[in-house]
């Protein structure tokens, strides 16, 4: 196998050759088929290192994809569940298009939300073509572009960036992901592949998690005006269905039972949020599935009534804005099991009252009287709205500290708390306000992480109670789990 191309610095001479595609179908499907069976193979997994051969589900895919008998659709959109192949679906297409589709300087776009996402499509082909000496030979690899010098073709990774998507003449342009791309980046990808006869934009994607994304709007205009310039192929299954149904199994995952085990399904389901379960492995779509961030059963399992003792170690967190909004403080035990439980809560007594103002200093001492009752370790803050309540009980020496809501850090204490009440290794004090901000929560996920949010931006339904218990159970499990400095021991030598 040779990898040449992949050295650091001048490209060795390629082969500018042609493939030799002479007893290739002249056009469509059954041309990608005999591509993908001659010249590549499977790139990792399952059937590593073996010829490429499209499943039947694959090939219906594809069939719509490139058509034999009709023109090529100019647009696409196939959504399918998670461990699927898409990526790998994707490669194949990339290539053939790259090598073998007979246009002439073919330009192969890959758009996901960021670099490292496209990345994903790009380094599935980079191995294909290595593993195929007929490929390898003719191709140029570096590290953002694959370059073919026979025919003057270009393969590029680039991000969901309206300015890096200009200038472009795609003949075939590859969106990965389409839930966390939005409006403007699709339509300027729609534009730049307009500019070719049968140059095609073509997305692979799973579900989104709200029912604003451009997405949605594509999914729900293909089922409800089918457009043969527009090519719509959905797995999915009926959300009304128990998240174990094997008859939806089957019908949302194509590769269930092949390279996608009942096993692995089983695993996800059994750590998985059900709402995230749902859109991410059964394909199912917010207008009926809720995406919430927990359920009522799992929440009910881990209430007690039980409140942290007075005088028991604990974290603090405060959440919430100078006006207008809810302000909340919560503390959670430091210890084997945590337990969480609501301070105070401070919101507008009428959700339309004008002028209503936190009363930052009843916030403070509220805060010093639970230092009083308590052993506190930690004061949680996003300094972005605390900063000066930050600096005054600084000054008063208590152990202030800085929790900025960033999805970096937010995301692994989301994943944390969620994974502590779904497994009930904690405990929440039974109170009405804190356990309705827990069940009024809705989770993002995206390219950047997951966090929680309101149902809708302008949402009375608050939430704030709950992101204090996120942010207290990560730092209350950090110190619960923190190695015990010991003095050394020094032994006396006989």
């Amino acid at each position: 196998m040779s990898t040449v191309a992949n050295r650091p610095g001048p490209k060795s001479a390629r082969d500018v050759t042609l493939l030799n595609l002479k007893s290739a179908p002249k056009r469509g499907h059954k041309r990608v088929y005999w591509f993908a069976n001659k010249y590549l193979k499977v790139p990792q997994g399952h059937g590593q290192g073996k010829s490429f051969k499209l499943r039947p589900w694959q090939k219906e895919i594809t069939e719509g994809v490139f058509p034999d008998n009709r023109e090529r659709p100019s647009q696409g959109l196939v959504s399918l569940p998670r461990g699927n192949g898409k990526s790998t679906l994707a490669a194949v297409y990339a290539l053939y298009a790259l090598f073998a589709d007979g246009v002439e300087s073919p330009q192969v776009l890959i758009c996901a939300s960021d670099v490292r996402q496209a990345g994903i499509i790009f380094n599935a082909c980079r191995r294909m073509i290595e593993l195929s000496p007929e490929l390898d030979k003719r191709a140029k690899i570096y590290k953002d572009r694959i370059e073919i010098p026979g025919n003057n073709a270009l393969l590029m990774p680039l991000p969901s960036d309206v300015g890096a998507l200009q200038g472009w003449a795609p003949s075939l342009a590859l969106v990965d992901e389409l839930h966390v791309v939005n409006q403007d980046v699709w339509e300027s990808m729609l534009l730049s592949s307009g500019k070719r006869p049968d140059s095609m934009c073509l997305a692979i994607s799973t579900p989104a998690d709200n029912d604003e994304s451009v997405m949605w709007s594509l999914v729900k205009n293909a089922r409800e005006n089918p457009d043969p310039d527009f090519y719509f192929r959905e797995y999915t299954s009926d959300p009304s269905h128990e998240t174990d149904c094997l008859h939806c199994i089957k019908q949302s995952n194509p590769a269930f039972g092949d390279f996608l085990s009942a096993k692995s399904m089983a695993n996800v389901r059994k750590t998985s949020r059900e709402s995230a379960y749902r859109r991410l492995r059964l394909g199912q779509w917010l207008e009926a599935v809720e995406n919430s961030w927990v359920s009522k059963t799992q929440l009910d399992a881990v209430l007690t009534d039980k409140q942290i003792s007075d005088g028991s170690k604990v974290v603090l967190a405060v959440d919430g804005s100078y006006s207008g909004d809810t302000t909340a403080i919560v503390a959670v035990s430091v210890g084997p099991v945590p337990r969480a439980q609501l301070v105070k809560l401070w919101r507008p007594q009428d959700e339309a009252e004008e002028g209503y103002r936190v009363p930052i200093l009843d916030v403070e001492q509220e805060i010093r009287n639970a230092c009083t009752r308590w052993d506190v370790a930690e004061i949680c803050f996003d300094p972005y709205r605390f900063a000066r309540t930050m600096q005054e009980l600084g000054r008063e020496r208590l152990p202030v500290v800085e929790f900025p809501q960033s999805a970096q850090r937010m995301t692994p204490a989301v994943t944390q708390a969620y994974e502590g009440i779904v497994n009930r290794t904690y405990e929440i004090h039974n109170d009405e306000n804190l356990t309705k901000h827990i069940l009024n929560c809705r989770v993002t996920e995206d390219n950047r992480g997951t966090r929680l949010r309101k149902e809708k931006k302008d949402s009375p339904n608050k939430i704030d109670s709950a992101v204090c218990m996120v942010m207290a159970l990560s730092r209350a499990s950090f110190l619960a789990n923190k190695p015990v400095k010991r003095g050394k021991i020094f032994r006396s030598v006989a």
